[in-house]
């Protein structure tokens, strides 16, 4: 490996290192740490996920990258609101804290497969219903592709955070 990699890499380790320490030991987001106040900020962010597809259905593109920014800005509350613990690596985590991550994953896992495969059956059945002689032609516009894109890619990114904000008590 060479010294610039090797350098970057270490300088990468350095800062998720700073990182997890300062998030796990930060307690000017105490407030956000409670249960109630946890149940809140998961409640913005679902809204937020179906407000996302919205947005880019019915609303100019920079209206709908707002709603996206004001996204950003609740996983930012989520994550912090859990300590980051669905983000770091094993060598951050103590032991229980790497149990409830890794249960996170797998319930986080089940919950995107489940909406996923939801979606697509409700796709199929419309597919179904409205074609006639199975012909349908589907035109991917912009604005649907981005809703598609935005709210899958939102998913994803916080389903690990939100398994963790409802599922454990107020000590994380």
């Amino acid at each position: 490996m060479t010294t610039k990699k090797l350098s970057a890499r270490v300088r990468n380790e350095r800062a998720v290192a700073e990182m997890a320490d300062t998030v796990m030991h930060d307690t000017r987001f105490d407030w956000m740490r409670t249960r109630r106040a946890r149940i809140a900020i998961v409640g913005a962010m679902i809204a937020l996920l179906v407000a996302i597809p919205v947005a880019w259905m019915t609303l100019p593109s920079l209206a709908a990258l707002g709603v996206i920014a004001l996204a950003a800005v609740v996983w930012w509350a989520l994550r912090m609101s859990v300590r980051v613990v669905a983000d770091l690596p094993d060598e951050y985590l103590d032991e229980r804290q790497a149990r409830v991550r890794d249960r996170a994953y797998l319930e986080a896992y089940r919950w995107f497969a489940s909406i996923t495969l939801l979606a697509a059956t409700v796709a199929l059945v419309w597919f179904v219903v409205t074609s006639e002689n199975d012909l349908v032609t589907v035109e991917i516009t912009w604005a649907g592709a981005m809703a598609v894109f935005w709210t899958f890619e939102g998913l994803a990114l916080t389903l690990p955070s939100i398994v963790i904000a409802l599922r454990e008590p107020d000590r994380t």
